[in-house]
């Protein structure tokens, strides 16, 4: 996956066609992050479009356009996202510029936003200074490049990562610099391994009122700098008593006092010292920071600082942009450890858990411990300490936070005011990453309110947009929210998610934590529906178990019965009818209200399922006029399946525009894309429209391949592929299926049957049989006599291909015995035709009883299949009685029909009789077409036939 900037701004995905991306202002940004390569702060970003927009505004476009850059990426499916903090942006694709220093070729050809003059120039000056270092150069200083930890080096001593950090710190020239970062995120190690300083001023919490208290604690564990004072020994005793105990100090006002003391402690520490370090400067008291500020300016002595940037007073922060200003300053932002240096962390302090894992290798625990700290090493370590073999990775979420972690996450969160501790708590206890309309729910403030209060907390490093930082934050913040509070955010949040449509996983989760299961029950029902549409069946049936156990309303376990019920019907037949009828039945106790309506219908619904999967078309008719009936005022769950019931059983009778209506029906409902889909491309497949149902089945596949599981997706695909002699594509979609569905009998034999369908077809008949016996022992499995009919009967066409008409014939009639009446035009049309060309090949005469079988089908389908076989019985039928022309005539119109609708394997057929009826001309066009399509699309069995080695039928003892 490559970022291409050479030539046309293009996104090359691996393996598939680039993708352009549009000159719009999100990709404007994209590029700028992608050149810089590493953290770039917001300001500076917004600075390059927005110079002369006030700096919360432009901060506020910033953010806007960051999500519309977030989204493109989506919908391009590139998945390497935008990282962000409360500072900084970072967006780092691997590109095409990257392994040499110069570019070589035009940059962004095209990619022009004459609208942002500042960008424009930027843009300009980077084309025109393609000469300088390559936008991801990799130097001794990348941090990707992995630890810095000396293996030599005792463990305590060790460091990891940071080598950009390390070098910046080491390589700058200003008189002061500060490092800022979170509590725990390594800011006083990265200046110990830097400089190893001698002399540490370290500001503590809570002494900002008390004057000098941290420098008076410095000058007092170095004795040696308090000798040879000179002049200023008594100006410096005024701070250190100790210094002149016995001696007055001069009467002197309290301005010059105050000057001659910062000068005498300037000169002392610039005498004896080159490099100060101070840590906590948040906590320095207002004489300290004039202090370092003099020194800054003085020049004859550099310190560097660490400070929690969320924490630094105004006052301060206000001395630290004037340094900034004149050069005196620089600013050095940590964030967390990378992987690479939290892995070789993780491997040296926790080697017993790695697992098969060495170094360089991933530790077991890189992962869940990188994604739940953010990288914090502070946070990272303790819980690595506090990690036992007994733990899992899968389950660190669970185990409890060291409580130094839970104590330092919590006293940033005391350090906000109350609207902004409610929204972090809100942020805390919602999943995923809620809306502002959502915290604003959870928390009863306004928006407004809510929005002061994320900017607030985010200044602290407690959330990042509407989330927590990271897991560690979470769970800390969780912690320390009292379960009445919690309870009923919970439940504020549960009201806001229902009203505005949200998953309904999400709303039975706070329904759930807020201690109502009662009004979680009817969301979880929703939620077993869609593990159902999505292949979790396990999970379905488990939450399907639940309901009907715990629920008090009878209405709810009822509707868990029926849906449980409706899984046997994926490997019992019998017992899920029985299962639906039994609850139907009970469905007459509750009162005549909405609830039984729903109920009836869901029930019904499981009924017209079991009819269409047993082959009972009558039943089934009755049925969906019963259901039909039932429709109006259903709830949308209950409304969607019962459509769904719909399509499959009026596609089978024949009547699409009934099935069309209720295709509507489920878009209206405002159904899964994915069922849409699918059920529109059955409809094409029933209505003889084989392209099209192909098409729309391949971008369903593409677009929703996570409903392949809930979804007959690859199964129905592998059906249109044989069809249209695509037997590659049909086979390994066969394949595919049978892998997503396995252990789930219906699925698995309808799979086997296109597999042993499509593997006759390329004349592997000995896998074939395999593939149909298979079928017809799951068929046996469910009870489903139509499964077992249909395997026979797709046995008795491999039978007659291989030309064993006796073999054929006997499955032919097996297969009526097992089905008995047929009324499906495509299932019954091929069973028609099995009998009629086993007969015809046995008995040298037409079937007359299978041929009126096959028009009476044919009559009520316009399908091109069913029409195909009908002209191949018609054909088989004049060639028994000898008449030349009309089978002559039946081949042609085999041909018209085939070639119209794209079936490949019946137009090779067709062609074959052509040229085997015809005149000479007409025949050696016909065979060499034929030819050339059965080698072509591996029509095995009729390359054996068009060669003329096809052997006479033969006849069984």
């Amino acid at each position: 996956m490559t970022l291409h900037l050479l030539g046309t701004l293009r996104w090359e995905p691996a393996g598939e066609a680039s993708k352009p991306l549009p000159a719009v202002l999100p990709v404007a940004i994209l590029l700028v992050l992608a050149r810089h390569g590493q953290w770039m702060s917001r300001a500076k970003v917004a600075a390059i479009f927005w110079p002369d927009t006030a700096g919360d505004a432009s901060l506020l476009n910033l953010r806007v356009n960051v999500h519309k850059a977030r989204r493109l990426l989506e919908e391009l499916s590139i998945e390497v996202p935008v990282e962000s903090d409360r500072r900084g942006l970072r967006w780092a694709p691997p590109t095409d510029v990257g392994e040499t220093s110069r570019a070589k070729g035009p940059l962004a050809v095209g990619f022009e936003l004459p609208a942002f003059e500042r960008f424009a120039a930027w843009l300009r000056d980077w084309r025109e200074s393609c000469a300088g270092p390559s936008l991801r150069a990799v130097d001794d200083d990348d941090p990707d490049d992995g630890d810095a930890a000396w293996p030599e080096a005792p463990l305590s001593a060790r460091f990891y990562g940071r080598r950009v950090e390390l070098a910046r710190l080491r390589s700058s020239n200003a008189p002061a610099t500060l490092v800022s970062g979170d509590p725990g995120v390594g800011k006083s190690r990265l200046v110990a391994a830097a400089f190893d300083p001698t002399s540490w001023l370290r500001c503590r919490e809570g002494m900002r009122q008390a004057s000098f208290c941290a420098v008076a604690e410095l000058f007092a564990a170095h004795p040696s700098w308090l000798q040879d004072l000179g002049a200023y020994r008594l100006d410096i005793a005024r701070l250190l008593p100790d210094v002149a105990p016995d001696e007055p100090l001069p009467p002197l006002d309290a301005l010059t006092a105050r000057v001659r003391l910062f000068e005498a402690l300037a000169r002392t520490i610039e005498r004896h010292v080159g490099l100060l370090a101070v840590d906590d400067l948040q906590w320095a008291d207002a004489a300290t920071v004039e202090w370092l500020v003099m020194l800054a300016h003085r020049g004859r002595l550099r310190w560097v600082a660490t400070a929690r940037g969320e924490e630094i007073p105004a006052s301060t922060h206000t001395a630290i942009e004037a340094l900034e200003a004149r050069g005196a300053l620089v600013v050095l932002p940590l964030q967390g450890l990378d992987r690479t240096a939290m892995n070789a962390l993780l491997h040296d302090r926790r080697p017993d858990l790695a697992g098969s894992a060495g170094v360089p290798r991933p530790h077991a625990w890189l992962d869940a411990l990188w994604s739940y700290t953010g990288g914090n090493a502070f946070c990272a370590i303790e819980v690595m300490d506090a990690l036992t073999a007994a733990d899992r990775p899968q389950r660190l979420s669970s185990l409890p936070l060291p409580d130094r972690v839970a104590s330092m996450v919590r006293r940033r969160r005391e350090g906000l005011d109350a609207d902004g501790r409610a929204v972090v708590d809100a942020c805390a206890l919602a999943i995923g990453a809620p809306s502002v309309a959502q915290l604003a729910a959870m928390t009863g403030l306004s928006s407004a309110a809510t929005f002061e209060a994320l900017d607030a907390s985010q200044a602290q490093g407690l959330t990042n947009d509407t989330t927590c930082g990271h897991d560690v934050v979470r769970e800390a913040i969780r912690m320390a929210i009292l379960p009445c509070r919690a309870a009923e955010m919970h439940a504020n949040a549960a009201r806001h998610l229902a009203e505005s449509g949200a998953e309904p996983d999400r709303v039975a989760h706070h329904w759930r934590a807020a201690g109502d299961a009662e009004a979680a029950w009817p969301w979880m029902l929703r939620v077993a529906q869609r593990l159902k549409q999505r292949g979790e069946r396990e999970a379905a049936v488990a939450a399907l178990s639940e309901i009907r156990d715990a629920t008090s309303d009878a209405a709810l376990a009822l509707r868990a019965d029926i849906m449980l019920a409706q899984e046997h019907l994926f490997d019992d037949l019998p017992a899920g009818r029985q299962a639906l009828e039994s609850t139907l039945v009970r469905a007459r106790c509750l009162p005549p209200d909405v609830a039984r309506q729903t109920i009836e219908a869901h029930a019904l619904s499981g009924l017209v399922d079991h009819a269409v999967f047993s082959g009972d078309l009558a039943r089934a008719c009755g049925l969906v006029q019963a259901l039909r009936e039932r429709l109006p005022g259903l709830d949308k769950d209950v409304l969607v399946e019962a459509h769904q019931v719909l399509i499959e059983a009026t596609m089978r009778l024949g009547d699409a525009e009934a099935a069309r209506v209720s295709l509507q029906g489920l878009r209206d409902a405002r159904a899964a894309p994915a069922v849409v889909l699918s059920f529109e491309a059955q409809i094409h497949w029933f209505t003889g429209e084989v392209r099209e149902a192909r098409s729309v089945f391949e971008g369903l596949l593409a677009r929703h391949p996570d409903y392949c599981q809930g979804l007959t997706i690859e199964n129905d695909l592998a059906v249109m592929c044989h069809a249209l002699g695509d037997l590659g594509t049909a086979e390994a979609m066969a394949r595919r299926s049978l892998r997503s569905w396995a252990g789930v009998a219906h699925t698995e034999a309808l799979s086997s049957l296109v597999l042993g369908s499509t593997l006759t077809s390329s004349g592997r008949y000995g896998e074939a049989l395999e593939a149909f016996e298979r079928a017809r022992e799951l068929g046996r499995q469910q009870g489903s006599a139509l499964f077992v009919s249909e395997a026979l009967a797709r046995r008795s066409r491999l039978h007659w291909c291989e030309g064993d008409p006796d073999a054929a014939i006997v499955d032919a009639m097996a297969a009526r015995a097992a089905a008995g009446q047929v009324d499906e035009p495509l299932r019954g049309s091929g069973l028609a035709l099995a009998e009629m060309l086993a007969w015809v090949d046995v008995h040298r005469a037409p079937a007359l009883e299978a041929l009126a079988r096959l028009e009476a089908l044919a009559a009520r389908s316009r399908h091109p299949v069913v029409r195909a076989r009908l002209w191949r019985g018609r054909g088989a039928a004049a060639e028994a009685r000898g008449d030349g022309p009309m089978a002559l005539d039946a081949a042609r119109r085999q041909v018209a029909v085939a070639r119209e609708a794209g079936l490949a394997e019946w137009l090779c057929e067709a062609l074959g009789r052509v040229a085997r009826l015809a005149t000479a001309a007409e025949a050696d066009a016909a065979c060499a077409e034929a030819q050339v399509l059965a080698h072509s699309q591996g029509f095995g069995w009729l390359v054996v036939q068009l060669d003329g080695e096809i052997p006479r039928p033969r006849r069984r003892a």
